[in-house]
């Protein structure tokens, strides 16, 4: 059990060092903490609230996701149980990871600015901190992301087109090939199992996960290793460079949102 792991994890900490805070995620993907007794001492907790709406494959914000309609509302709900524990408690509230993905389609991106301007002021209002999800990426949700002339995009742009056709990440992905596929797995789950429940979430993102991250992953590592076959020192440090800040392309707009939030 996780919390009977930090418990023991604390003690062999605190025998070398009594002062510096513990950071402790929760049970499914730091979702859940309905497990945790009393919190270590010196502890924060930290929750991820990752909205549906701002997955790739939503279908916008406010919409509907899954069955589920998604909208501001919802949004704080979902925060709300996530923290149930530290507010219970009198933890600070961190949340560890957030945020939407950006697709490049403007009014989608729209609609994720929005999301995420109504998640900060959630965590404003209840006085939560957090950290997003990420600073440095590929173009799906950095603050910085690689130029799309960059050695990096221009090597492993094809790879990528297709990573995204497939519908390979179920969080970054549109529906993708994938999709079609998986709906007739799906209903023979919900008839042969009808009282089967995945956790943490859907029984759609559970599959999602296996489909899409082993199923289609799996091959798709490979490839993306055999891309790497036979390159020069020179051209990997131009792969690396690639990201070096300088040599990235800034999303003005988000570190603007972010400083005022």
């Amino acid at each position: 059990m996780l919390p009977a792991f930090y418990d023991r994890l604390a003690d062999a900490i605190r025998a070398v060092d009594p002062h510096h805070i513990l950071f402790l995620d929760g049970n499914h993907y730091s979702t859940d903490f309905d497990l945790f007794g009393e919190p270590i001492e010196n502890a924060v907790y930290t929750c991820h609230d990752y909205a549906r709406a701002g997955f790739a494959r939503s279908s916008g914000y406010p919409g509907e996701t899954d069955g589920t309609r998604i909208d501001k509302e919802q949004v704080e709900e979902a925060f709300l149980r996530r923290t149930a524990y530290m507010r219970k408690t009198g933890t600070p509230i961190w949340v560890g990871e957030f945020g939407p993905v950006y697709t490049g389609d403007p009014m989608r991106d729209e609609q994720c600015a929005q999301l995420l301007a109504d998640q900060l002021e959630i965590y404003r209002r209840h006085e939560a901190n957090w950290t997003i999800w990420t600073y440095k990426d590929v173009g799906l949700q950095g603050l910085v992301h690689i130029a799309p002339d960059s050695a990096y995009h221009r090597h492993f742009a094809e790879f990528m087109a297709k990573k995204h056709r497939l519908g390979a990440e179920a969080w970054g992905s549109p529906e993708g090939e994938i999709r079609e596929l998986a709906k007739p797995l799906e209903q023979l789950i919900t008839t042969e199992f009808p009282d089967f429940a995945a956790r943490p979430f859907s029984t759609r993102q559970w599959m999602d996960v296996l489909l899409r991250h082993i199923l289609l992953g799996q091959p798709l590592v490979q490839e993306y290793a055999e891309l790497f076959r036979d390159l020069g020192d020179d051209h990997v440090l131009a792969l690396a460079d690639s990201f070096a800040l300088e040599q990235c392309v800034r999303r003005d707009w988000l570190l603007d949102s972010l400083a005022s939030g």
